[in-house]
Parts: structure tokens; sequence; C-alpha cells
């Protein structure tokens, strides 16, 4: 039923709705109150001949109801559309588009772009991460070719400046700056080069600058006696700057002024040394005019932060500077702190007056801060931030001098609140009486106070920087309260953490005494602020701050002093220890507080950062970053970064974790949480479990682990019997099995610990008054049995039987391994007795069950494909009744063809057979229906898995390892055989891993292992002896020929039973290598190297078992491309095919089978399987010349020999994809010569090589990017390029040759350009395509 709605602007709102075929009967039955309702109206007769369509427009005409006496009189006439206007929130011009830190749960999936729960984007973004990737990201690796050029070709003009002779040198650094310039003056003009001309005149610019530089260096400057050298140096300099702004303005570029900024900052430190200070100040001061004048001769916003950042940098370094010395600059401090504080006057009034005079405009830092997602802070804001480092830096040199400090501190709060309130629209005369006014009188009697022109004594002994501060302060806070309402969120949080960083630099708490206490208290202040903030304003931002914030910072100051994220040399605070704990017990009572209102506050990652809208989506749809989470995982992680005796109490560790873990869990109970209780739990289970290796007290973290559990059990059985079901329990994290399981495990752990023994035991203050180590044993055996009970009474309920299970199974294992340990004949006890009962029970409990679900499950789906299949029978008989055909004359089937029905269950079925079919065949005639339904034989496994583990220690103390083995081959196959009898008498088979029956393969898997606990034994194990090899092969192919008996679908048990022994036989291998089993090497075997019998013989004949293997593997292949099925393995099978095969051959097998799935690989077009076995072809011929050419009298290639020509090959390989437009083999060529070439370049002899071949592997990539408009390879080709540069840099280090640096630069230089001279001339190709 479709309606519309039409606005009518007059006296009164009427709103005329038109309701379709339902409003039109009720105009038939009325009468009509339309206009075109004045006759009487008839029914439409059945037969109507008019058209549907016809009729249903006419509906849509001038026709409704009028209820407009139901609207409330309204005298404004304004449209509604403008109404809707006012509603808009008021953008913040000074803050910008800040990305909010934390927004509400709602709030991210309204906002454009947000990705749904269900995948879909209800409102469009500008710019998502694809979108915004593929529409700027070629501008953006632009701009990188561009800042590389830069880079190399200034490294070259160094190079020639200092290595060549003056005369050389100067005559090509003049060539190369001419050549900038002439190309600049000709790409400019054209807008498709205009940005590579504009890159050419600043590499000119830097060049006439480091000429200038080589000038005085060569000491070219002395012979002139009208001026020092060092004068004409700055002379020089400036009218190098001059020149910069003039070609600036002639081409109307920013880029090329910016770099006027750097060399005033290096004209003006450097006056310091001849003029002194003062000097220093008189040219910043210059400078800064300089520089905002630029800006707004220009109106260029770009220049305009760039002064306001660079202007206070320049004060910060120089009055924090110890008489630095950068590169022969010379960085002098100041040492009076009025000339500094008038300095701080001048460019703070300065800055704030162009931060508010150019607040609109756009700038390179906002930019910068939008592509990276971060949303597009304006010009004040992003200027002022950046500007705060430098001025901080003045401040934090003047630390120790609280009123001076706190004097520059509060002038900088002021200008920039004036400043603020300004762009927020206050009327200057709102602020005279407060700031404008007394500015200039409280600065001109400080000048005059501390100048000593008069001499007045202050009482208290207070500074005239003081008076000036607390005056000042009080005017500024009364000018920001009387305005109150125009400042927005951003400024409140922002402005909070600024006043904790500040209280944080000004307050000395280096005494673990009264300052840090002072500290505490003034920034607790500020954080519960804040939260009464976040609660007034129903702030997500600001809750975020204050639950987050002073938790950063103890992570910041309060951790260990050496290995502390801000240095306690720069920042020295000493916290008492029994402040510390109650200060975190305050934040945790804060933090409980804020998150019962703000905890489905979330975390936001950058929205449109490159790929982090998607993350951000399934990190907001696993709530990990909730407030409730998010401050949890943080105060868990602070507290583990703090803990050390003498900085926090045992006291204040058990209790703050302790009660971290049991209030969220209380929160759960009581409904207010909204995070993930059980992850949590998990996180914190680890984190105890490691503190409890080094602090002991395992039984007071089981205590709270169990109380935590029950009150999540609690609350999972009060959300059953609120009817909430398993699988919103699953998502809730409340499935009663899961957090059994999850509690015995970390118990387990606990008990792992104290069997372990830790020798690196501490005790914090207050241990004395915990339980010592046998009562702490005591005490977790004690808990313990409650959690078994805990479980027990679910155990018959639980929504999963066996993983519970076997979490009890193994914490009952591990309290005797414990017992055993220490010697605890009590524990010893205690453990026996709850292994009998619980085993009992649970043994009873299992196989019982188990198959009772397999046969239930099967019936259940058998009777409800009968009630399906008599219903559409029905429906069937009632469609042709309903026709009145003769029933006799159709047959079912003629009937069925007809119909168009869908059955979900079955298209889930037939997907599942499809995936089985690819390792398994059909088990009979309801393979369909029935065929994901299995029988797990619980006993037997655990037969099995018993029998493997006794048969493990054996092999391990014993030196009967062959017979081991065998014993285990033969008790396997029993097993097996039982399993599959009663599979086959519930009509259900056995369910697979990897295509093998499971008790096959947890028989082939322990093989292994007792292979493995033979090679490791106290007996004797030779290296020259391979006979266990053999054996273990024997005994994986009988299991494995076990698994083909009596099957009907060897076409695909085949490839899984060779997988299965090459695979296993390979891990078998490698393991032994990692654990030390004496076991032949990789590639580096000489089957003829030892005696016939022992070592010969067994080689070869695995040798022949996995060609054996080869053969049948790739003979499937070939029996289904002749039969036309689809493949079964995919290139991710292959490609592990042959690398495990490669990895237990002497070389012919691995040989082989590179040759055939390089082979099939073709055939499927599969590029990753061709090239991971194009990969190892010279590792698999360097293996076989290892021994087969030394009986020839031949020297074997070097591996790095044949890697680099396979690496060429595989350059032709490129060019051909290429130029036969082969796309889909192009990636797999380029991945060859990157991990052919750049390993390689590592083997021969010195690292020119390695440079070398990066810098062929970024022109083969970059110049294939371009080709076939491929931005990935582009990329690659610019990082392979960084790579070469920082191995060229490794050269410089070590002692290379200047001429070997020089050359690799010029070949990088050629190589950038051309690649920028192609992107430039592809650029709309390479952004549309």
């Amino acid at each position: 039923m479709g309606y519309s709605v039409q606005m009518i602007r007059g006296e009164k709102y009427c709103i005329v709705i038109y309701l379709g075929r339902g409003l039109n009967n009720y105009n038939q039955t009325t009468g009509g109150m339309s206009d075109d309702a004045g006759g009487p109206k008839q029914s439409p007769s059945k037969n109507d001949s008019r058209d549907e369509i016809i009729r249903k427009r006419s509906f849509s005409r001038a026709r409704g109801i009028d209820i407009s006496s139901f609207m409330v009189d309204n005298d404004n006439k304004t449209d509604s559309t403008e109404i809707v206007d006012k509603v808009e929130v008021e953008q913040d011009i000074a803050m910008g588009e800040i990305a909010e830190i934390f927004s509400k749960g709602g709030q991210d999936f309204d906002r454009p772009g947000a990705i749904q729960k269900d995948g879909t984007v209800k409102t469009a973004p500008e710019n998502d991460s694809v979108t915004d990737l593929a529409v700027h990201g070629e501008k953006r690796l632009g701009f990188g070719l561009l800042i590389a050029m830069i880079f190399s070709w200034s490294l070259i003009g160094t190079i020639v400046g200092t290595v060549l002779d003056p005369i050389f040198g100067a005559i090509g650094l003049s060539l190369m700056a001419i050549l900038g310039l002439y190309l600049g003056e000709k790409w400019i003009p054209n807008p498709n080069m205009r940005i590579l001309g504009v890159t050419w005149v600043i590499i000119s610019m830097k060049l006439i600058y480091g000429l200038v530089l080589d000038l005085w260096h060569w000491g070219w400057l002395d012979d002139f006696s009208f001026a020092d050298e060092n004068d004409m140096l700055g002379a020089l300099l400036l009218l190098g700057v001059v020149l910069n702004i003039a070609i600036a303005q002639r081409h109307d570029e920013d880029a090329i002024a910016a770099q006027a900024t750097l060399i005033l900052l290096i004209v003006g430190s450097a006056a310091g040394a001849v003029y002194g200070e003062f000097g220093v100040a008189i040219m910043i001061g210059i400078g800064t005019i300089l520089l905002h004048g630029l800006a707004i001769i220009r109106n260029s916003g770009n220049l305009a932060s760039m002064g306001i950042a660079v202007s206070y940098l320049w004060v910060g370094v120089h009055a924090i500077s110890d008489n630095w010395n950068f590169f022969g600059l010379e960085i002098l401090p100041f040492e009076d702190e009025l000339l500094l504080f008038l300095l701080m006057v001048c460019v703070t009034a300065t800055n704030s007056t162009m931060a508010a005079m150019f607040v609109n405009k756009d700038n390179w830092f906002s930019d910068a801060f939008k592509s990276l997602g971060l949303g597009k802070p304006g010009l004040w804001s992003v200027s002022v931030g950046l500007g705060m480092i430098g001025a901080l830096l003045a401040v934090a040199a003047n630390r120790l001098e609280t009123g001076y400090a706190l004097a520059q501190l509060v002038l900088l709060l002021t200008a920039f609140s004036a400043s603020y309130l300004i762009v927020r629209g206050v009327a200057w005369p709102k602020l005279l009486p407060l700031i404008v006014f007394p500015a200039p009188i409280l600065l001109f009697a400080l000048a005059i106070l501390e100048s000593g022109i008069i001499d007045l004594s202050l009482p208290y002994g207070l500074r005239p920087y003081s008076i000036y501060a607390a005056i000042t302060a009080v005017l500024t806070a009364g000018a920001l309260l009387k305005n109150q309402t125009a400042v927005s969120d951003h400024v409140l949080w922002a402005g909070g953490l600024l006043i904790v960083v500040l209280l944080t630099l000004l307050i000395p708490a280096n005494d673990a005494g009264s300052g840090a206490r002072t500290l505490l208290v003034s920034q607790g202040l500020v954080w519960v602020g804040l939260a009464q903030l976040s609660m007034h304003r129903d702030s997500p931002s600001i809750a975020g701050t204050a639950v987050v914030g002073p938790w950063m910072w103890l992570l910041f100051f309060a951790t260990d002093v050496e290995n502390r994220l801000v240095s306690a040399d720069y920042v020295p605070i000493l916290i008492e220890q029994y402040d510390l704990a109650i200060w975190m017990l305050v934040l945790l009572s804060q933090q409980i507080w804020v998150n019962m209102k703000h905890g489905d506050t979330g975390f936001n990652l950058a929205s449109k950062l490159s790929g982090m809208s998607e993350l951000g989506a399934r990190l907001r749809d696993s709530e990990v970053l909730q407030l409730w989470n998010l401050s949890f995982l943080l105060a868990l992680f602070v507290t583990w970064s703090i803990t050390r005796p003498g900085a926090l109490p045992a006291i204040g560790l058990f209790g703050v974790l302790t009660i971290l873990m049991i209030s969220h869990a209380i929160m759960v109970l009581f409904g207010k949480h909204k995070g993930r209780p059980r992850s949590l739990m998990t996180i914190w289970g680890i984190s105890v479990i490691a503190l409890s290796w080094t602090y002991g007290q395992q039984g007071i973290w089981a205590i709270t682990l169990v109380i935590t559990c029950a009150i999540l059990l609690l609350s999972s059985d009060r959300m059953k019997r609120s009817g909430v079901s398993d699988e919103l329990l699953k998502k809730a994290e409340a499935l009663p099995g899961q957090l059994l399981t999850l509690m015995m495990g970390l118990l387990s752990g606990l008990f792992i610990i104290i069997a372990l023994e830790p020798l690196n035991l501490m005790e914090l203050d207050g241990s004395s008054l915990l339980p010592d180590e046998s009562f702490n044993l005591y005490t977790l055996t004690g808990i313990t049995l409650v959690a078994l009970v805990l479980y027990l009474r679910r155990a018959a309920t639980v929504e999963k039987l066996l993983p519970p299970a076997i979490a009890a199974v193994g914490l009952l294992a591990v309290m005797a391994i414990t017992a055993q340990v220490k010697d605890s004949a009590i524990v010893l006890l205690a453990t026996i007795f709850a292994f009998i009962g619980s085993g009992a029970y649970l043994a009873v409990q299992g196989e019982f069950r188990s198959e009772m679900r397999s046969i239930a499950k099967k019936e259940e789906r058998l009777l409800r494909i009968e009630e399906k299949q008599a219903r559409l029978q029905k429906f069937v008989e009632a469609q042709a009744e309903q026709k009145g055909e003769d029933t006799p004359k159709l047959t079912e089937q003629d009937n069925k063809s007809k119909l168009k029905m869908i059955d979900v269950e079955m298209l889930d079925l037939v997907e599942k057979q499809r995936k089985r079919a690819k390792r398994a065949g059909t088990s009979g005639e309801y393979d369909l229906e029935l065929g994901d339904i299995h029988h797990r034989p619980v006993i037997v496994i655990a037969f099995l898995i018993t029998t493997i583990l006794a048969s493990t220690y054996l092999s391990f103390t014993s030196s009967l390892s062959y017979l081991v083995l065998t014993f285990c081959v033969v008790i396997s196959i029993l097993f097996i055989a039982l399993a599959r009898i009663r599979a086959n008498d519930i009509g259900l088979r056995l369910p697979d891993i990897a295509g093998i029956e499971l008790p096959i393969a947890i028989s082939m898997a322990g093989l292994v292992l007792v292979h493995l606990a033979g090679r490791i034994s106290d007996s004797v194990v030779g290296l020259d002896d391979a006979k266990h090899l053999a054996v273990i092969t024997v005994g994986l192919c009988v299991l494995a020929g076990v698994g083909l008996i009596g099957r009907n679908d060897l076409g695909l048990r085949i490839p899984n039973a060779v997988e299965g022994i090459v695979y296993l036989l390979a891990l078998d291998r490698v393991f032994a290598l990692i654990i030390g089993g004496e076991v032949p090497i990789m590639y580096r075997v000489d089957p003829f190297d030892g005696n016939l019998v022992d070592w010969t013989l067994p080689l070869l004949f695995v040798e022949f078992v996995l060609l054996s293997c080869v053969f049948a593997y790739d003979w499937v292949e070939k029996q289904r491309l002749m039969r036309g099925l689809e493949d079964h393995r995919g290139a991710v099978g292959r490609s592990a095919w042959v690398i495990f095969a490669g990895l237990i051959s002497v070389g012919f097998a691995g040989i082989l089978a590179i040759i055939l799935v390089i082979r099939r690989s073709w055939t499927w077009t599969q590029p990753a399987a061709v090239m991971v076995s194009w990969l190892l072809g010279p590792i698999a011929i360097s293996g076989l010349m290892f021994w087969c050419l030394e009986p020839l009298g031949l020297d074997p290639i070097g591996i790095h020999v044949l890697t680099t020509v396979f690496g060429a090959v595989s350059i032709f390989f490129v060019i051909w994809s290429v130029a036969t437009d082969s796309g889909i083999w192009l990636a797999a060529g380029l991945w060859s010569v990157h991990l052919l070439l750049i390993p390689s370049g590592f083997g021969w002899s010195g690292l020119t090589i390695v440079a070398v071949l990066m810098i062929i592997c970024s022109a083969t990539s970059w110049v294939s990017g371009i080709l076939v408009m491929r931005k990935s390879w582009r990329v690659f080709g610019a990082l392979d390029m960084v790579l070469a540069w920082i191995v060229a840099m490794i050269m410089f280090s070590t002692g290379a040759g200047i001429e070997a640096m020089l050359a690799i630069l010029i070949a990088s230089s050629i190589l950038l350009g051309i690649v920028t001279y192609l992107n430039q001339t592809y650029e709309k190709q390479i952004i549309n395509g």
C-alpha cells in the first residue's frame, strides 16, 4: 500500500495523505471527501477492463483526506525545511571536523559510511576507504615520489658539494639548480605537469641554499673586505629567501614559499652566536612577522598555520636548549626570563590573532589529518595544537620556577581562550572588561616590577609572575564561565587533557610525599570534573577521556623508572605505593560509575583510513573497544605494568584486580554491563597466571576466579529463565559450558605455576599477612574442588559435554602432578577421590550421550524430511483438484515439475555435501540428508589417546622405540576396527579430518608423537641410523592403507591418504630438528654417505614411498581432468603438497613434485601454486646437487647463483605477462622476482649487489604497475626503492666508497625521474583505472 505526503505552507499545516487502494474504498463508501468526489460512485464490476496500472495511477492524483483540523495552530510561516535546518547541530569552526575519539553505540551505526551488523551501509560515505584509496591514493603516491626525488637530489647535491673539488662542486650545484629552475619554468604552466615542475623548483632552491653554505665552507666569503664572512653568509641566505619568495609569487605556489621558513629559522638561530640571546629574540620576532606577513600577502592558510607552529617551536627549542649544536649551528638558550616572557607575549599575541583571522582557510596540516581518517580539524585547532608543542617546551624549560611557568601557561591560555571565543562568535565588547583592557596593563606592571625600575617587596616571597598568573587566571576563567555555552565538548576534553599535562609538568612530585599527593589530588579534581561533565552533557567523548585518561597517565608516569614511556630524567614523578593503591581504587570506582551510563561508548578507529572502516566495523561489532571492555583491559594492563616491589603493595595488587573482576561480573548480573564478560575473564586469568609466576598467591586468584564464574553462571541461569535462546547466550558469552571450561583451564594454569616452582618469586610489601606456600596450595585445592562441584552440577545440561570434561580431566591431572612435586599427600588423596568420582560420572554421561545424540539427530532429520515430502504431496494433490484436472492423468512427477519451491535446509545440506565431496564420497542412499551427521566414538578416542600417551612414555624411557611404534600401530588398528563396526551398526560414518577418519588421523598423529619421543629419549640415538624413518614410514602407510580398505570413493581418499603420509613425515622431520632429535637435515642429505643397511636402504625406501605418493597424487589429478571433474585441492593444497614433499626428499621426488605441480597448476590456472613451486626450484636443485655432483668430480653450484638465475627468468616471465596482457600471471611473476632476487643478493659478497637487485625489483614492479594500471605494484616499487636506500645507508655507515653511493643515488634518481614522468603522463588513466 503506497502513500505520498505533501506539505502545504499556510496559516496551518495541512497534510494530505494518499493511501492507495484502501483510501479509494474509503472515498467510494463515504461519497467522497476530495475534489472529484461529487457524483455517486459505484463499485467497479468484476469484469472491469481498465488497465490495472492506469487504475492505480489514478489514485495517486490530488485526492485524499484533509486532516488540518488535527494540527496545532502556528503563526510561524516559515517553510518546514527551514525548521529542519534549525535542528542541525552547529559546528565548531575553530576545532573543525575532528573525528570523535569515542561515540555512543548507536551513533556509530548512523554516521555516513558506517557498516551495519548485517554488512550493509545505510548512508553512503563521502569517501570510504576503498574509494578514498582509489581516488586519492595515486596522488599521495605521486607526492611520495616527489619527496623522494627531493631527498635523492639533495643527497646528490650534498655529495657533489662536499666530495668533489670546490670548483667542480660549485659548477655542478649551479648546473643542477639551473636545470631545476628551467624544468620548473617549462612544466609549471602545464596543469598536468605542475606538481612535477614545483618539485624541481623546490629542489633547485635547496641546491642554491646548499651552494651558499658551501661557499662559506670553502672560505670563498673570506676575501670580502666590506663584511665579515658570517655576515656575508647571512646576507646571501636572506637573498636566497627573497629569491625563494619571488619565485613563489611568480608561480603562485605555497609549497615553494614554505621552505623559506626553515632558512629563516637557521638564520635567526645563527644570529645568536653573533649578537647573543637578544639577537635571537629580535630575529625570532622579525621572522614571525615575515612569516605571517607573507601569509597575509598570499592569503594563505598553509603559511599561516606553518608560521604559528614554526614560531613556537623556534622559541621552545631555544628556551630548552643546553647550548646544543646541530651540524655546527649553535642553539643559544635564553637566560633572561623577562626577555623570554616578553618574546612569548609578542609571539602569542601574533599567533592567536592569525589563528582567528585565517580560521576558515584550508591548510596542509588539516588535509593531512583528513587523509589519515582523523577528521579535518580547523586551522585554529591544528595550528594551536602544533604550536603548543614548542610552547610547552618553553614552559618545561622553567618548570622549577613555578610562578614563572604558571605565568607562561596563563599567558597562552588567556590569548588562545580569547581567540577561541572570538572565533565562536563572542563579540569583542564582551571580552573588553575581562581580557582586552586588563592584559596590557598587567603586562606593563609585570615588566616594570620584574625589571627593577620599581623596587616593590611582595608578601610571602611571591614574584610578580605569580601575581600576574593569579589575576590573569581569574579574569580568563570569568570570561570562559560567562560564555560557557560557546565552548564545545572537543574543547572540554582536550582542555582537560592539557591541564593534566601541565599539572604534571609544573607540580614537583619526585619526593613520594606531599608533592605527589598534591599532583594526584589536583588531577583527580580534573578527572572527576570531566566525569561529572560527561553525565551532565551526555558526552561520550568526555566520558571516554575521563575513564581512559587517568589509566594512561599512570602508564606514562607510574611504571618502572628505567622502562617508563616518559623518561624520569625529564619529568621525575615518584608516588608512594599506598597512595598509588588508594588512587587506583578510586579510579576503579569512577570507572564503574561512568560506565553504568556510558558503557556502550566505543573507541573510534580512523573511519577513512585505508581498511580501517572495515576493521573498525568488525571491532565495533565485537564490542572489544566499548568502554566497559576498554577500561577493563586498560586497568588490567596498567596494573600489570606498574606492579613491582616498592611501587604497589600486595593489598593494592590483589585488591585492585579482585575488585576489577568481581565488580564487572556483578554489573553483568545486574544487566548493566555491555561488554564481553568471558573474554574479559580470559584475559584477566592469563594475566593473573603471569603475575602468580612472580608474586605467587595462586589461592587468592583462584577464589576470585571461582566467585566470578559463579556470578556469571547465575547471570546465565537468569537469562535462560527469561527465555533467552542458546544463540543469544553464545553472543552474550554466557554459555555455561564455555564458562566452566574456561574456569577449569585457568585453574590448571595456576597449578602448573606451583608445579614449576619458579625461582624468581618476589614479595610485595604486606605479603607477610597473606597465606604461606603450604596454605596457598591447600586453598587452591579446596577452591578447585568447589569449582568441580560447580561443574558437575551442570555437566548433564551444558551445551557441549566434551570441552568441559576434557578441562576437568586436565585439571585433575595437573593437580596430581603438583601434589607429587610438592610431596603433599593431602592434595594427592583429594585429587584421587575427585578423579574417581568425577571420572566415573563423566564416562557414563559421555559415550551414552554422544551416541544417543547422534541417533536422535539422525531420526529427527529423517522424520522432518518425511514430513516435508508428505506436505509436498498434499500440496500437489490440492493443486490438481483446484484446477479440476483428472488426477490419474497427471503423475506426481508432472506436478512437481511445474512447481518452484525453495527449501532452505536442503540448500544448506547441498552446500555441505559439495564441501564433503572434495574429500570423501557418498555414504549411501541418504548421503544428502544424513551425510553431515557422524558418530563420534568418545570412548574409543579416549582409549586411543591413552594408548598413544603410554607408548610415548615407553618410547621416551626405553630403547625399544621400534617395538613401541609397532605396538602402537597394531593397537590403533584394533581400535579403528571397533570404531568402524560401531558406526556401521548405527548407520552412520565416522567424522573426518582432512578426508581421513578421525580415529585413523589420531593414530597417525600419535605415531609421530611416539617417534619424536624416541628421538629425544635417554637411550642411544645415532645420527647415522635412519631405520627409524623407515619404520615410521611403514606405520603411516599401514594406517593410511587401513583407511582405504572397504571404501568405494578411492579417487577422493587416495589423495587424502598420501597427503597424510607426506605431511606427517615432513612435520615429524621438522619437529625432530627443532627439539634436537638427530634426524637428517632437509636438502642436505647424502643417501650414500653411510652404512648400507642403517642409512642408504632406509633413505632410499622413504624416497621410493615418496615417489609413489607423488605419482599417485598426479594420477588422481590426471583422472579428474580426463573426466571433467572440478578441482579438489586448489592452489593452497597444491602449494602445501609441493612444500612438504620437498622437505623429506633427497632430491628426485621433490623435483618431480615441483614439475608435476607446475604442470597441473598451469592447467587449472593457479598462479599461486606455480609461484610456490618455482620458488622451491633452486632449493630442490641445490639439495640434489649436494650429493650427486661429488661422485662426478664437480663442485655444487651455490644456491644464491641458482636463485639469481631463477629470479632473472622470472623477470622475463613478467615481461611476457605484460606483453601478452596475461594479468592473472603477473602477480606470481613479480612476487617471484622479489622473493628470489632480494634474498639471493645476500649470498653474494658485499651489499652493493643487494642494493642493485632491489633497484631492479623496484624498476620491474613500478614499470609493470604503471603499464598495467596496478596500484599495489607501484606501491611495492616505492617500497623496494626505500629498502635499496636503507641498504645504501648501511653500506655508507660501514665504510663503503662514496663512488658506490653516488652511483646508487644517480641510478635511483634516474628511476624516480622515469617513474614520475610516466605517472604524470598517464595520470588520468591511472586515477580512472
